[in-house]
């Protein structure tokens, strides 16, 4: 996916040295990768030289200032060889004039001027870029210049300050993502395409690149960063496939499977959503735009409320809350600390770190002058470690708690920190889960999960102190948003190093480590969820001195890295969180459902099962039952899922499957937490065989009866449909059978199955003891019965709610036979006849033509025998009008084994076109029952040449007489006429129970 043409590439080798660019870029030689290719591409937009005699950013702002960013290496090579005479290319006297009026706008001269110590009027900005930079010194308060060539190693060797190669760079790719004029019209001269996959790879790039968010990429992937490559490159060629989000508000991996039919094998998510999805209203992230609304501070009457704290010397606790700025995070903070009352008798230690917000400084005066806390201020800013070992000494012989100035606290979470504090002698820190925690944070870790969940973050501490009650794992350090510290650790390992950590930052991590290697452990509580602002005091530390932050912790830690690096790799909490989940996802479900919750168990390949649940499913919702489908996810678990058109606002697509064996004991607690009054089994297709017993156990430990309604051949063959992996029909063949077709089935390798009257034995229990067991044929209810034993099942035909139409006359006309198939033609469902009947007629000229409505597994082969596809259909009233506009004279249905119902033998009958079947199965049974269409010699599905004759022999002209009109099956009352449950749901909903 590249922006430049092999002309470019040609244009440009010349002036281009490779040996050079792969010795001063090792990032390059690393990647292995064209250093032409990356130069063209990105590696100019970086400032990376071509060249030891060509300074790519001394080129550009010498040559190219007033123009629209151009590849400077092209435009040189462009130029006559008399031009290239004159033009300069590497860096002269008037480099650092140029450098100055680039860098100017992001230049503190009177912060760099006292930093510096200049004297005698030397100019600050002129010293910067030719000599305090190479001493050190930053530019402004925010701006780390080590940290900047830590992150970009490449600019090194080029010579220039790290602000003016921010500033310069900052510039060219700005332009770039926004699009220069002349691509601008170039764009407009060629419109995005309708369909995402035909788009180039220039309009893709600038697409992206208009909406990438670079500095979140580069913040959240400090990999790409060191590299030095441009992010959005890296985005498209590789981060989509890592599933690295391009911006804060947009999640690849929930786009991808949430949309996963619409996207498209090979189309990079954001720019689907950038070109369909936003247009379509599609979410960019599980919970749609918007981020947490940011804190109001109190009002008088919500302060009226507030609960004063105890003195410092009765508490049984210190909370201590260093205050730098940040008027509304802080006092909503506050007011949250004393507005939830706790078991245990806690002081609140507000210390002013002399804030330069007067109003804020003020009204923490006149709260403390109340009595509502305890008050101090420091006469300087003393910083937030130094602040935080004030109060440290103040509660000496107390258990404290650390806590950020931009917390919001819920319920009783103090006693519920303090109870693990209480539940083992050797932990020395617990740090509950936040929105914005590193390793604690919350849905996803190591994230600033700003992105708005469907409950308040009150709801989500109140779920966790259900679902996670009394439940904590391992962390190799605490984080100090909230901390709560034992007294005896404190005591131990002494205060806070304030001398080496200064104003923030890695104190914690410090404390932490040496608290490990003092005996005590580290954990993260599970059953607490503090909401967290996240940097309103010190953002601009961590932004720019985060490189030295760890410099210094490994200075003293050396261990810390690795410790911290095997904990994401192992991340003990991912249980928890997962629990979490799961338990929202429950609420969510069970919300409002006054008629109950209906349990389906089915797989996930869609066909005709699909559709059937999801009609069901509609039907099931206006009788007042909300759905909740468990699919198999195969060979061993499952996963959740919901109807198309649910009542469920959940993004359940971003829940992991579970382990029917690991997990076991978490999905018979999330199916208490559904709580559901009705259970109703599809398919248990695509697990092996230790995982269908365990979801059968699964099934039946609900307690409440299971119904089950046979789609499928499962409990009778491993394939599932009667077809051997040579594409004949079994004839539901004997065991002994059964074991030959199972050691030949390249496609069951790796599955644990088991042998085949071990299937049957299992199945017959299974059925035998469901409440009912529902067949949509006599002949599906017949093959199973007889072979299981069992004579149990209830007719119910598929429900549908095709149009009734009227039968039109033929319109009789000359020419060949027009010949349609109808739906996804696979092996069972014909694809070799209907290969070998287009073949054959192709091949000798006969007078008969094949088009599949729909699709087939393998269309290139299918399109080179003579048969046309029309494609994937959306609806069924997209297949009745291609039916239509085709006008065949008849509809061929070629599964070679007996189906199960057929719901494209309906639209056929819908349609008043005749079928012809093999007289097999629920298509042969259906037609015979109207006394419509025309069932062949299953045989002829061998026979193409004599399968040829017998289609061009049929009467047409009767079959077409024979038509009647289509009355599909119909249950007014859903409960009572199918389930036979009468008109209420099976039992009262019950709201779940973490207990």
């Amino acid at each position: 996916m590249l922006r430049f043409g092999r002309r470019d590439a040609a244009t440009a080798s010349p002036f281009f040295d490779p040996a050079f660019y792969r010795d001063a870029y090792p990032d390059v030689a690393a990647g292995g990768g064209d250093p032409l290719v990356h130069y063209l591409d990105h590696g100019w937009l970086e400032g990376r030289d071509p060249s030891a005699v060509f300074s790519t950013l001394f080129y550009i702002d010498r040559h190219l200032a007033d123009r629209a960013p151009v590849n400077p290496l092209l435009h040189y090579a462009g130029l006559s060889p008399a031009e290239r005479l004159r033009v300069a290319t590497q860096p002269g006297p008037d480099f650092p004039v140029l450098q100055a009026a680039i860098a100017e706008p992001f230049f503190d001269a009177p912060f760099y001027a006292r930093l510096a110590g200049l004297e005698g009027g030397e100019d600050p900005l002129s010293h910067y870029l030719t000599k305090g930079w190479r001493r050190g010194l930053d530019p402004n308060d925010a701006f780390s210049g080590d940290a900047y060539l830590q992150r970009h190693a490449h600019m090194r060797r080029l010579g220039v300050s790290p602000l003016y190669h921010f500033a310069a760079t900052r510039r060219l790719q700005a332009t770039e993502a926004a699009g220069t004029p002349a691509r601008r019209a170039k764009s407009q001269a060629a419109p995005l395409p309708a369909d995402p996959a035909e788009a180039s790879d220039a309009q893709i790039y600038e697409t992206v690149a208009a909406a990438f968010d670079r500095e979140h990429y580069l913040e959240t992937n400090p990999d790409i960063r060191r590299s030095g490559v441009d992010p959005v490159r890296h985005f498209l060629d590789f981060g989509a496939r890592e599933d690295r989000d391009p911006s804060p508000d947009f999640s690849v991996r929930f786009y991808r499977k949430h949309y996963r039919r619409e996207v498209g094998p090979g189309v990079n998510p954001f720019f689907h959503y950038l070109v369909v999805g936003r247009a379509r209203g599609f979410r960019p992230t599980p919970f749609g735009l918007g981020t947490w609304p940011a804190q109001v501070a109190p009002t008088p009457d919500e302060w009226a409320q507030a609960i004063p704290a105890a003195d410092i010397a009765a508490a049984r606790a210190v909370l201590i809350m260093p205050v730098y700025k940040g008027y509304d995070d802080t006092l909503r903070a506050i007011h949250a600390v004393l507005s939830a009352p706790q078991a245990a008798s806690f002081a609140l230690l507000v210390i002013d770190d002399c804030s330069p917000e007067p109003r804020l400084s003020a009204a923490l005066a006149e709260l403390a002058a109340r009595g509502l806390f305890a008050h101090s201020v420091n006469a300087e800013n003393l910083g937030f470690v130094r602040t935080c070992n004030r109060g440290l000494e103040r509660a000496a012989g107390k258990d404290v708690v650390l806590l950020n100035a931009d917390i919001v606290v819920y319920g009783d979470w103090l006693d519920r920190l303090l109870w693990h504090i209480d539940a083992d002698p050797r932990i020395a820190t617990v740090t509950p889960f936040s929105n914005n925690a590193t390793i604690c944070s919350y849905p996803r870790p190591n994230v600033d999960n700003q992105a708005r969940l469907e409950i308040t973050p009150a709801e989500i501490d109140a779920f966790t102190r259900l679902c996670n009650a009394r439940t904590r794992s391992p962390v190799p350090t605490g984080v100090g948003f909230c901390m709560a510290m034992r007294r005896e650790a404190i005591a131990a390992v002494g205060l806070l190093d304030a001398e080496t950590f200064g104003r923030g930052y890695g104190e914690e991590n410090d404390f932490c480590m040496r608290a490990l290697k003092a005996g005590f452990t580290n954990v993260l509580a599970h059953d607490v969820f503090v909401f967290h602002s996240g940097s309103v005091s010190f953002g601009t530390v961590l932004a720019t001195k985060g490189a030295e932050i760890l410099r210094a912790l490994l200075t003293k830690h050396p261990d810390y890295q690795r410790r911290v690096h095997n904990h994401i790799q192992v991340d003990p909490a991912r249980f928890a969180r997962r629990r979490l989940d799961l338990y929202r996802f429950a609420r969510r479900a069970t919300e409002q459902a006054q008629g109950g919750l209906a349990l389906i168990v089915t797989h996930d390949f869609g066909g005709g099962v699909e559709t059937h649940i999801e009609a069901l499913s509609v039907r099931l919702a206006e009788a007042g039952l909300r759905v909740v489908y468990l699919r198999t996810d195969e060979p061993g678990g499952i996963k959740l899922g919901l109807p198309e058109a649910t009542g469920i606002d959940f993004p359940v697509s971003i829940l992991d499957p579970l382990s029917l064996d690991r997990d076991a004991d978490l999905i018979a607690e999330l199916i208490g937490w559904l709580d559901p009054t009705m259970v109703h089994v599809h398919s248990l297709a695509g697990l092996d065989a230790p995982s269908t017993n365990a979801a059968m156990r699964l099934i039946e430990g609900i307690g409440i009866g299971y119904d089950v309604t046979l789609h499928d051949y499962a409990s009778v063959c491993h394939r599932n449909n009667l077809v051997r992996p040579d594409g004949t029909y079994c004839g539901l063949a004997a065991p002994a059978a059964c074991r030959d077709c199972i050691r030949l089935d390249r496609e069951a390798d790796g599955f644990l199955l088991p042998d085949p009257i071990e299937r049957r034995r299992v199945w017959a229990g299974f059925l035998g003891r469901a409440r009912t067991v529902f067949a949509p044929s006599s002949d599906l209810a017949g093959r199973i019965g007889d072979t299981l034993g069992l004579d149990r099942f209830v007719l119910r035909p598929h429900e549908e709610t095709l149009p009734v139409i009227e039968p039109r006359p033929r319109q009789r006309r000359e020419g060949a036979l027009r010949v349609a198939v109808i739906g996804s033609i696979s092996q069972q469902k014909g694809y070799d006849v209907v290969h070998n009947l287009a073949l054959d007629a192709r091949l000798r000229k006969l007078p008969i033509g094949f088009t599949i409505i729909g699709h087939s597994v393998e269309p290139r082969p299918m399109e080179a025998a003579g048969a046309h596809e029309t494609g994937r259909y959306g609806s069924d009233a997209a297949a009745m009008a291609e039916i239509a506009r085709l006008d065949p004279d008849l509809v061929l249905f070629p599964s070679i084994s007996p189906e199960t119902y057929c719901y494209t033998l309906s639209l056929a009958l819908a349609a008043g076109v005749p079928p012809v079947v093999f007289d097999l199965g629920a298509q042969a049974e259906r037609l015979r029952a109207l006394g419509a269409g025309h069932c062949l010699d299953p045989a002829l599905a061998e026979d193409p040449q004599r399968l040829n004759a017998a289609l061009l022999a049929l009467p047409i002209d009767a079959l077409w007489a024979a038509r009647k009109p289509f009355r599909p099956t119909v249950y007014p009352r859903i409960l009572a006429d199918y389930y036979g449950l009468g008109e209420a749901a099976p039992s009262a909903h019950r709201p779940p129970s973490a207990a």
